[in-house]
């Protein structure tokens, strides 16, 4: 997950972050939600390369001219997976990320986000399909925030893993860009040296289809 592209980019930043201050309090995707949806609106289309494979987590890294290298969870929907390999040309329909959380990180928010994790997300009216979408959380100190881009740059403290390797604890993360309303929200209310809580959703291919 953690590859070159628009989305999610890992990047060492030189200096230390700023002492946390106040939190203030932030708004946050699904709060008193149960049913966790990730929209049509975040459905893409694209043809690319297959640069690796990973059976055992059921994923493959695609390289697309105009993001880089990407890493994507097939869904129960590619029914031919198991037919996919490295250096194919395909076609991808998939979800791209979504923010589900974005909070100060506190004994609520962190329950809540273990609880978000335990349920996972729907994709919106994709009928058959059976496997939820799977959720991934990243905690630690923010150390830049980027309104012109809505992207959040921190230091990982949660060993978060949206896929294996994880990052290692300390490193700087930039977060995969903020969609959401209420996400946008609480980035407007962020400042660099702020402990937060943050859960995401993978990018997920619904329908790949080999072209050569």
């Amino acid at each position: 997950m953690f590859q070159a592209n628009r989305r999610s980019t890992l990047k060492l930043l030189g200096g230390a972050a700023l002492t946390a201050g106040a939190l203030p309090v932030l708004s946050h995707q699904a709060a008193a939600q149960t049913d966790l949806v990730v929209p049509n609106s975040l459905q893409n289309f694209k043809r690319g390369t297959i640069h690796s494979m990973h059976p055992e987590q059921r994923s493959f890294t695609i390289i697309w001219e105009s993001l880089g290298r990407v890493k994507m969870k097939a869904a129960d929907l590619v029914t031919n997976f198991a037919s996919l390999k490295v250096g194919q040309i395909v076609d991808v329909h998939w979800y791209d990320y979504m923010d589900f959380l974005i909070a100060p990180k506190t004994p609520a928010s962190v329950a809540r986000a273990a609880e978000m994790k335990k349920t996972n997300a729907r994709l919106e009216g994709i009928p058959g399909a059976q496997e939820r979408i799977i959720l991934w959380q990243m905690d630690g100190m923010t150390t830049k925030i980027d309104p012109a881009t809505n992207t959040i740059f921190l230091i990982n403290a949660s060993g978060g893993e949206p896929d294996k390797p994880s990052p290692d604890s300390g490193e700087v993360i930039q977060l995969p860009q903020v969609v959401t309303p209420q996400g946008k929200a609480a980035l407007a209310a962020l400042g660099p040296g702020q402990q937060i809580v943050t859960v995401w959703s993978r990018q997920t291919a619904i329908k790949v289809t080999i072209i050569r």
